[in-house]
């Protein structure tokens, strides 16, 4: 336990009394356990994890095995300056469409840019604009996944939907639930998979369109929705119809 409470965040955790879970001290035994298991020879992991990757040779020892080699990466992070995670979005998943790696990736921002060439293409960044080195990162993070073909249909999306303010080529289409007035946030709720307070939120930011008009009411004659692209944010778009 006085191990455990010497790192670092434990200690200024402690030493400013605050609380600090059962779950969180058990942690890092529970992943070293993992190392004996498999009687790893090497385990690799982000700098962030070499306290608990070290924890594991301490326990290896105990259970009288060879304790094993660490290695650790830099730590790569996202556009918002923290660790990347799939519960808060701030990621690019191999297995995401072509569009959205590409439109995520241009949310880098530029002072972040050396290093993500640095750790993800394992160059320098490019002299010059960094809007071209960023699109370029784009074009190779995409390429990686999905093919060069891939990668410039997803180029020409971005630029057609996000720098252009246009519509997509193709357009899902989504059936309007029944009424009239229609209640838009729950549209986009259903079209988006937003909650209904998010929905609000860009109606009053104006960041709802239908066909490239903002709109600035929350509830709106039926007409003025069914048959029409109706757009949260840049790259949101449905088109809206009627039940067949």
């Amino acid at each position: 336990m006085s191990q455990i409470l010497e790192r670092d965040d434990f200690a200024k955790r402690y030493a400013g009394g605050q609380p600090i879970s059962v779950s969180e001290l058990l942690y890092p035994l529970m992943q070293a356990y993992d190392s004996v298991a498999v009687e790893a020879d090497v385990e690799l992991g982000g700098t962030d994890q070499l306290y608990n990757l070290l924890a594991g040779r301490t326990v290896m020892e105990a259970y009288g095995l060879e304790p094993q080699v660490v290695l650790t990466t830099p730590l790569l992070l996202s556009w918002d300056g923290a660790k990347m995670s799939p519960s808060v979005g701030n990621n690019i998943p191999l297995t995401a469409p072509p569009e959205e790696q590409f439109g995520r990736t241009m949310r880098i921002p530029d002072e972040q840019l050396p290093e993500w060439w640095r750790l993800v293409v394992e160059e320098e960044v490019p002299a010059g604009e960094p809007m071209e080195a960023k699109l370029e990162l784009a074009r190779r993070i995409v390429a990686r996944s999905h093919g060069p073909e891939a990668a410039r249909e997803a180029e020409a999306h971005f630029t057609r939907v996000v720098r252009e303010g246009a519509a997509p080529d193709e357009v899902p289409s989504v059936v309007l639930a029944p009424g009239d007035p229609v209640h838009v946030p729950a549209v986009l709720a259903a079209a988006f998979g937003l909650s209904t307070s998010e929905a609000r939120r860009m109606i009053a930011q104006g960041g709802v369109k239908v066909d490239g008009a903002a709109l600035a009411d929350l509830d709106v004659p039926r007409a003025t929705l069914a048959g029409h692209v109706v757009q949260a944010g840049k790259r949101r778009f449905a088109r809206l119809v009627e039940p067949s």
